[in-house]
């Protein structure tokens, strides 16, 4: 339902690095992104997961790749 939507929560790291922590999944923000939009990836892609989550001014607006492998 509208309204439903989770809120994205964002944390600095120990090294100064921001995370998004999501729908009980942590990403890292591409380091290469500037202005509003950014691109979150799955701190398990190493692992082969390919979520990646968009946002413009910290607002979630796509996500894609889902279902997460983990």
């Amino acid at each position: 339902a509208v309204g439903d939507a989770q809120v994205p929560q964002f944390e600095e790291t120990r090294t100064g690095n921001l995370v998004m922590i999501f729908g009980g999944h942590r990403y890292n923000k591409l380091t290469r992104c500037r202005g509003p939009k950014i691109r979150w990836n799955c701190v398990k892609t190493p692992a082969g997961c390919r979520v990646v989550v968009i946002t413009i001014d910290r607002e979630i607006v796509k996500i894609l790749n889902e279902p997460h492998n983990h």
